[in-house]
Formats: structure tokens, sequence, C-alpha cells
């Protein structure tokens, strides 16, 4: 794809419009996801919304196809943006993270993305960026060049998630990824080129519990990503989940990797998942065995002390961020270490904060309202459209109709609010503040419900109460889980305290 021709002149107005409205009062922590569903193929673990669009240049006849689609694509995705600063309603709006993800968000034409930011970033609109603000996109390895990483640097973006999975080519087809390692390394080449050293700031995608894969060879996939050249400053390590209605979940449908019968906390989560090592898929496949469950429970303690003792920090049950200062760290993996951590996962995982979205699929969270868009390409454009046409009837401040107006606060389930703060808070390395949980309506009784249910948590060294953020005799403390044990074994805890809460029953 050619470059687009504003590029450069528009990164000097984004800039521009980054410093803006200095003495307005900025939404703290706030981010904005950009969903782009295009993909080579449809990977065999995958159950994410995207578009498989194969190679888009092969044929003259798939190019213009893509770019049709494309074009419906861009201008349903622009319309929303649109609509959101229409109902935003000109209120100042800092963020500290755009985040383009997928799909294959580097498949995507340069002046779609161009276009996409003119629209966030408008001159006359609400949204601004922060001084500094992450601007990440997900790409995959060769799927982009050395020119056109330039022009999305020129772009704006400063931040790149490398979807990596495997350095083993034998695991890379197995799971049905286009790239290879030879193409991982061409594109850490072009992230120097473009980037430099020490400027480069990249997250690593990793899957853990992959088919083929030992703890030797894991330990080895370990190791090749922190000697990568220039060095990752996060990696995202995820365990493998089988799907339903993926190529996976077909190949894999006896593997059963959570037995809800057994009750013991200490081994329900692995040993009583079966072993496909041990020939439990059908018999005469050609499909590379998965790990057995104990391989993989060491997989996932493996990553967190390798990860550690190199450095990085273990900050969310997934997610590793290079300490900056390492030798100065005390090496305890404190909440309070200075990291690289992604600034749009961090929204995320604040209670009830909230984050933009836009595109096919995509879920934002608005003065506590949480909304998903239609899964299907299709479905999306008809969407937008019907929402465009309902600010166009009558309304004299279009915009969507689910979102709250602005100044009020939606009144969401509460105990919806309550399960999503507990799974999320004790995914982090903070824990769960157990002040808020005492601050609730019905607090104390809360309180010795989330006490009650992590008993066996406790009592098991899966988690502690560490000193919380009141300095008085008040303070309830923080509850969290330890590592790596205790956030192995998270869902145990987490579904433990969920049994004991009423308003589950």
């Amino acid at each position: 794809f050619q470059q687009h021709g504003l590029i450069k002149s528009k990164l000097n107005n984004q800039l521009q419009m980054s410093h803006r409205d200095s003495e307005a009062k900025p939404s703290e922590g706030t981010g904005i996801y950009i969903h782009i569903p295009y993909c080579r193929r449809r990977c065999s673990y995958c159950d994410f919304a995207i578009v498989p669009i194969g190679n888009q240049l092969k044929s003259e006849k798939s190019l213009s196809g893509f770019q049709k689609m494309d074009k419906s694509y861009r201008n349903a995705i622009t319309s929303e943006i649109d609509l959101l600063n229409q109902s935003l309603k000109g209120e100042p709006t800092c963020l500290s993270s755009i985040y383009l993800g997928g799909g294959t968000p580097s498949l995507a034409p340069l002046d779609t993305i161009q276009q996409i930011f003119d629209h966030i970033l408008t001159q006359d609109g609400p949204f601004y960026l922060h001084d500094e603000a992450e601007v990440t996109i997900e790409m995959d390895p060769g799927t982009f060049t050395k020119e056109h990483l330039l022009s999305l640097k020129q772009i704006g973006i400063n931040r790149i998630s490398l979807g990596v999975q495997s350095f083993d080519d034998s695991i890379l087809e197995g799971i049905g990824r286009v790239h290879r390692n030879n193409d991982i390394v061409e594109a850490l080449t072009h992230i120097q080129d473009v980037f430099g050293d020490t400027g480069a700031n990249y997250s690593l995608d990793l899957i853990s519990g992959l088919p083929g894969l030992t703890l030797d060879r894991w330990e080895e996939t370990l190791k090749s990503a922190l000697a990568l050249k220039p060095a990752p400053n996060h990696l995202s390590i995820y365990d493998l989940q089988i799907e339903e209605g993926t190529t996976f979940g077909k190949w894999y449908a006896d593997y059963d990797q959570d037995n809800e019968e057994d009750a013991d906390a200490d081994n329900s989560r692995f040993e009583s998942t079966k072993d496909m090592t041990k020939g439990d898929m059908a018999v005469g496949s050609n499909h590379l065995p998965l790990p057995s469950a104990a391989n993989g429970a060491d997989m996932y303690k493996r990553a967190s002390e390798f990860m550690r003792e190199k450095g990085f920090e273990h900050y969310e049950i997934s997610s590793y961020a290079r300490i900056k200062d390492f030798k100065n760290s005390g090496l305890d993996n404190k909440p309070s270490l200075e990291s690289h951590r992604s600034k749009h996962n961090q929204i995320y995982w604040k209670v009830q904060s909230t984050w933009f979205a836009v595109g096919l699929s995509a879920t934002s969270s608005v003065n506590g309202k949480r909304f998903a868009r239609p899964r299907t390409m299709a479905d999306y454009i008809q969407w937008v459209e019907s929402q465009h046409q309902n600010g166009l009837e009558g309304n004299e401040s279009p915009g969507f109709d689910w979102m709250p107006a602005q100044g009020t606060t939606y009144q969401e389930d509460k105990d919806d609010i309550i399960l999503d703060t507990i799974m999320t808070r004790l995914r982090t390395v903070e824990g769960l503040d157990l002040n808020w949980i005492a601050s609730e309506e019905n607090g104390n009784k809360l309180l010795e419900c989330v006490m009650r249910g992590s008993e066996l948590g406790l009592e098991l060294g899966l988690a502690e109460i560490v000193p919380g953020h009141l300095a008085n005799s008040d303070d309830k403390g923080t509850l969290r889980l330890t590592d790596p044990e205790g956030f192995l074994f998270s869902n145990n805890v987490i579904s433990s305290i969920f049994a004991e809460l009423p308003f589950l029953h």
C-alpha cells in the first residue's frame, strides 16, 4: 500500500492537539480501543471476531475485493468515532492510550489507519493525547515492511504488540500460524531500524501449553524471547485455551481442561486434566499432542520464575513488564516498582474505570455502562448506520442511544460490578482492596463472604492479606494472590469467593 500523502502534516497536528486545553481537567487514565479484524487466516485456537482475508495481493481481483471491504469498514468505524465525539459534546477527554487490536491491524492500509486517527484527534473534537500516551498497534511477523512501519511511526504509533506465540516452526505450523521464525527475525530488524535499540518499545505475545510443546522447549522459548535485539519491554504469556467452535475445539474435543467435580483446591485445576500425551486424542491423528496438565502448570511456574529472575515484574496473571531500574528494585516484585506496564491494560483493571471502544465486536465501558458491538462485519456496519440514522431523526445532539449522558452514571447492576471487580483485581499483583469491599452497600456482610471464600486459599498459601491504603486501625487490608502458585490456581480461589456471595445463589 502506498504511503498516505497527509501523514507527515497530520502528525504535526496531532502533536499540537496533545498539548491543547492544558487547563482542562482531563479524564485520568482514559483509553480508546480500535478493532481491526483483518487476518491472513484464522489460527487453529482462535475464536476472536476476525475477517480472514488471505493474501489480498495475489491477484487484482483479490486486492479489489479487499479494498472494497476495507472502504466499507473504514467508513463505518470513522462514522462511529464521529458519533462518539458528538456524544461527548466537546468535553475535553485526555487519552493515555490508543490501542489498535484485532485481528492483525498491520494488515490494514495506511490510509485507513490515518483516517481513524484523524477522526479521533480531530481539531474540534473532545479527544487529545497525554504527553506520555502509549499508541499501540498489534502486528504479526511477516505482515509489514520497514517502510510500512516507518509510516506507522509517523502517524503516531510508539508501541508495538508483536504476535510471536512461538519460535518453533513446527509448532507454528501446527497451530495454524502463517509466519515462521525467519519472519520474526525480519520483524525485529524492522523494529530496530525504525525505532533503534533504546527507542523500541514493544511487547511480545507467547502461548504456553501449545501442542508439541515440552517443558524444555518452553524454557528455550523464554530464553529466545529475552535474547532478542532489540529486547522486549513487555511480554504477554497466555496459557492455551481450547475453545468451542475452533479447529482445536474439534481436534481436541475430549480434552477436559477443568474437572469441576474435583473439589480439591490443590489439584482441581491441573491434576484432574487428561494427559493428552498418552494417546487420549483420536487414533491415527497427525495432530501434535497437547502437554499434560502437570506440564502446563510447570510451564506457567517456570515462566514466572524465569521472567522475575531476568528483571521483569509479574504484574498481572499473564503480563510481565521490564523493571526500569532492576538493580535497585530489591527483587521483591512489589506493586510500587516502576516498570513498562501496558497503559491500556492498566485501564481495564482499574475499579469502575472508563474506556472507549470502536469497531466490530469491541466492548466499551463508559460511566458504568458496558456495551459490546456486533461481532460480524455486516451486523456491525448495519448497527453503525442505524445509530447514525437515529441521531438524524429529530435529535438536536446526535449520538449513541446506549451511552449515558455526560455527567451521569449508569446504574449498572451492583452485583455485576462487585463480581467484575473481584475477578479483575485478583488477577493483578495489587490485589483486591478489602476497604473498597467494606465501603459498598452491605459492606460488612460482603467482606465476611469474601473472607470466608478465600479462607482455604489463605490456608494453602495461594493468597495473602497485606496492609491496605488506610493508615489506621480501620484498615481491612488487601487480598492478593501469591506468585506463582496463587495466580496458577486463581480460578479456584475466585470461584470459592463467588460461591459465598449471597446474590449468586
